[in-house]
């Protein structure tokens, strides 16, 4: 089932080309919000039945459990390290796998370098982790259910109005997360171009969907840094005696087969979809066509954006999408010190002529 969610995900994020380091890049560069406003759209959805269900069971008996991570320096400089490495890299945790599903040659070297450096943060993550932290920071447990959903669903529409105000301030016409076209709906949603509002709406129907069958939120690293460790510990690296692994859930993913972990099965998934959709839409693009630079700002971006995602408990999708619609402040913090760090990248792009 979970493989099914997976696909269905790397599905939507194709044809609707919904990721945040493209818009973000564009809101910075040429202040274009609508796909800020998209990704709001989805968290705020997403929010309205993931908060309530927190602690409840899922389909399959196990207490469905949020997206939560301590307000503390690790978040700060693993979510500044990740903003700067997806502008480099060329994609966020999910934008890297739908890339790679489609066929994209820079983002697998991306991909390749995200899991080692997801596994460097398995190791540093311990001492990361000593340093000055709030702790976990649930509003649902200071505030209730209801005061939790109204504050964040405000937030999320000053961010909203924020990006229109930013916008018209530039030019006249505010791009929009929907556009009429004469072409049918059929075809729309098997061969592509969707509306940035269909992809908001199904990404959030499909996050929703996952927490009652996998029991937790949608998530991307955690199956990066646990691939890191299959493949150190088959050419001699003992992981399970890196403090992270000695963790109980670590240690038996580390034991078990990734086909039984759920992160690792959605991900896979994820990459399965895309590769049907861009085969659907005439855009697999499965040439070897990289230059130097581009190449070596592949490698830096991976290597940042997975030891980052590891220091701050998770990526745009664990620790920014699933951190604010479960209610937890380090989704925040995440969001402000990415968008920072993938300011100065953008500014870093040129010098690898990207």
């Amino acid at each position: 089932m979970l493989l099914i969610i997976g696909g269905a995900l790397g599905f939507v994020l194709f044809h609707s080309s919904f990721g945040f380091t493209g818009s973000w890049r564009s809101f910075i560069n040429e202040r274009k919000g609508n796909g800020i406003r998209s990704q709001l759209l989805a968290i705020g959805l997403s929010m309205l039945l993931i908060v309530p269900f927190i602690g409840n069971e899922s389909f399959f008996g196990s207490i469905i459990v949020g997206s939560f991570g301590p307000v503390g320096v690790s978040v700060i400089i693993g979510s500044f390290l990740f903003g700067l490495g997806m502008q480099l890299g060329g994609g966020c945790g999910s934008g890297t796998l739908y890339n790679v599903g489609a066929g994209n040659t820079r983002m697998l070297i991306t991909l390749i370098f995200f899991i080692l450096g997801s596994l460097l943060g398995t190791l540093h993550l311990p001492w990361w982790s000593s340093l000055p932290s709030f702790g976990v920071i649930s509003l649902s447990s200071y505030i209730s259910t209801v005061p939790t959903l109204i504050i964040q669903g405000i937030l999320l529409i000053i961010i909203a109005m924020f990006t229109i105000f930013y916008e018209k301030r530039g030019k006249k016409n505010i791009s929009t997360i929907y556009q009429k076209t004469d072409t049918s709906f059929f075809r729309v949603f098997v061969f592509g171009n969707w509306p940035l509002l269909w992809g908001a709406i199904a990404i959030a129907l499909l996050s929703i969907i996952m927490i009652f069958i996998a029991g937790h939120t949608w998530s991307v690293t955690f199956a990066l840094g646990l691939w890191g460790a299959k493949i150190a510990s088959h050419i001699g690296i003992d992981v399970s005696q890196w403090e992270y692994w000695k963790g109980s859930y670590q240690a038996q993913a580390l034991q078990r087969s990734i086909l039984t972990d759920s992160v690792s099965l959605t991900n896979i998934g994820l990459l399965l979809g895309a590769f049907i959709a861009s085969n659907l839409s005439g855009k697999n693009n499965s040439k070897i066509n990289i230059s130097l630079l581009p190449f070596f700002a592949a490698i830096l971006g991976g290597i940042l954006m997975g030891y980052g995602a590891r220091l701050a408990f998770g990526c745009s999708i664990g620790a920014l999408f699933s951190g604010i619609a479960s209610g937890s402040m380090h989704g925040w913090l995440w969001l402000l010190f990415a968008f920072a760090g993938s300011y100065y990248g953008i500014k870093l792009r040129p010098y690898f002529k990207l």
